[in-house]
Parts: structure tokens; sequence; C-alpha cells
């Protein structure tokens, strides 16, 4: 059945949405492969979150580098990265401004927009700083199911951060971030009788940093740095007052970093981040031998083969984030 909402760029629009919609994937659960939890022969199924933007790189000096962010040398930029790097950032106060087209080739009025900046305290061991990021989706024209307009819109998402971080030594600092998250994609639009709504949620960031400065190596010196940051842990999300909260993308990520002074002016540095999505994975069901959806007897609800009840609130989610199922054991969900 067609929705009655229709995009001329739904890709795009459905993909930063992420609206409740349950994709009940038709697979048998005999056979699910033990390293990634997926049904044989299947296509993966793929982990979505609401706010998608907030895992954008906001700057094109770790976007260039494959967005390898989270130990890099501090800049006013490290609120997004690793708030706790601010601890150690070169100067007593930074701005930083960008604006970066997005996709476009693809769409020609698509933009993210950041401005962040940074001062240091009085006792030249605290800093604090601040960021706003606003990512304008263009214009988008809604139609009805027949292909009639109903109104242009123009959806947007912001994020506004307050970040501190504390030098605890020479070497080690932590830094936290609150973080206020707006997404207005419809503009209140009512859809199958449901009025939509802006969605809103409150989250934080939680970071660590270590640096050693000044390794001899040879006649020259290197500095060895390593940062880690569990960012958007907050509040789930929705966008209408029937629909289920979806998860907002909070991640881990961690890596190291080894900057090599070739001379006074010179440096070559070697950076590597590893990210892990704490979102569960979403259901897949059991069939039965008709290829209906399996109902335990006892709760009324699906028996699920492999993924998680997306019913979870975020803490329960983010624990569990990367569980799969076990033998002998069965879950169910209802929503």
């Amino acid at each position: 059945m067609r929705h009655p909402l229709s995009l001329s760029r739904s890709g795009l629009f459905l993909g930063a949405l992420s609206l409740p919609l349950l994709s009940l994937a038709q697979v048998s659960s005999d056979c699910i492969n033990q390293v990634t939890g997926q049904p044989c022969g299947q296509d993966l199924n793929t982990i979505t979150t609401a706010v998608p933007f907030l895992m954008i790189s906001v700057d094109s000096r770790a976007g260039g580098m494959g967005d390898a962010g989270v130990a890099i040398s501090p800049d006013a930029n490290s609120i997004h990265w690793n708030p706790s790097k601010l601890a150690f950032a070169p100067n007593d106060g930074e701005f930083h401004i960008s604006f970066s087209p997005w996709l476009r080739n693809l769409v020609p009025d698509m933009s993210l927009a950041y401005v962040a900046g940074y001062g240091r305290l009085g006792n030249k061991k605290s800093t604090i700083g601040g960021s706003l990021r606003y990512f304008d989706l263009g214009s988008i024209q809604f139609t009805d199911q027949n292909g009639n307009p109903i109104r242009e819109f123009k959806p947007a998402e912001f994020a506004v951060d307050i970040a501190f971080a504390q030098q605890f030594s020479d070497f080690f600092s932590g830094g936290i971030a609150v973080r206020y998250v707006n997404s207005n994609l419809t503009g209140g639009l009512n859809v199958n009788n449901a009025n939509t709504k802006a969605g809103q949620s409150v989250a934080a960031d939680v970071s660590f940093y270590y640096q050693k400065p000044d390794l001899r190596l040879g006649d020259n010196t290197g500095t060895f740095a390593f940062g880690l940051n569990i960012s958007n842990i907050g509040a789930k999300m929705s966008y209408s007052e029937t629909a289920r909260r979806d998860f907002i993308p909070i991640n881990l990520r961690l890596g190291p970093r080894f900057t090599y002074d070739i001379d006074d002016y010179n440096s070559i540095s070697i950076h590597f981040d590893a990210n892990k999505l704490l979102v569960p994975t979403p259901p897949i069901f059991e069939l039965d031998s008709a290829g209906n959806y399996m109902v335990d007897p006892t709760t009324g609800q699906f028996v699920i083969a492999s993924g998680r009840t997306p019913t979870w609130a975020w803490p329960k989610g983010c624990s569990r984030a990367s569980a799969t199922r076990r033998a002998g054991t069965t879950r169910t969900a209802s929503w």
C-alpha cells in the first residue's frame, strides 16, 4: 500500500527522518550467521537511528582523514569529536566556523553549518566551550498519494552544545558535553490522521584524553595520544504522539594518534579511530511452517529470531546493543 505522503527526495528525507516504520523481513531463523547475527543468505539488517546528522563530520580537517578525530590535536572542533581535548588546547581561546554544501551533486540546497568556540578559565586547567550545528535539508515538496501538491517545506535540524574539560594531570583530562537536539522534518503535517511534530532530545557526551609529548625518537621528538568519547547518550526521539520512539545515535569512539616532529615547522601524524554504534539491531521475527510470524501464546507477542526489541528504553538498549540470539532462548516484542 502506498503511503499518502510522497516526497520528491524521499530517500534522503526518510534516511534523515528515521520514521518508526518496522520492516518485517520474511526470513527463516534456521540459519543465523554466528559472526554477524544476520539470517543466512539475506541482506544485512541495517541499524537506523533518528537524527543521523549528529554523526556527520563538522570540519574539513577530520573529514579529510576519514572522520578520525577522537585523538587528533585539540582545537575548537574538539567539542564534536572529544570534548576532553579542550583541556589541552594550545590557545586560551579559539573560534571556528564552517559551512559545507551537503551532497551537492544530488541536492543543490542541502548544507551543514557549524560554529564552535572555547575559552580557558582562570585556573588554566579548565576549559569551557560551546557549539551550534545546523543541518538544512533544502526545500521538499509534499504531495498526496495521487501526486497532488500539499505544501512545500524546508526541513531542518540543529544541535546546541555546552562543553567542559578538566586537566587531571599534565597528561590526562576528562570532559563532558550537554546537547539539545531539535529535528523539524515535517512542519506539523498531518499523516494518516496523526499530527507530526519536531523531534526533540537532550543528550550528553562523556570523554577522556591522554597525551604524552616530547617522546625522544633519535634526534627528534614525537607525541603519543589516545582518546575515548561516548557521544549522544540521551533520550529516544519521536516525530508524532502515536509513533514509537527511536534511538538517537549513541556512539563509542576511541583511538590513538602518533605525531612525529620532523623539524620545527613540519610533522607527520598517524591516526586511527574505531567506532561502535550503541544502538540495538532491529528485530527479525520467527516464521512458522506456513510463513506466518510466530506469536508467543503466553504474551501474545511476536517471537524474535535475531536482533533486539525496539521498545527498550535507551539505557538498556545502549548496554545490550551488540547482543544476538543465543540457543535455547526466546524473546518477544510488541508495539
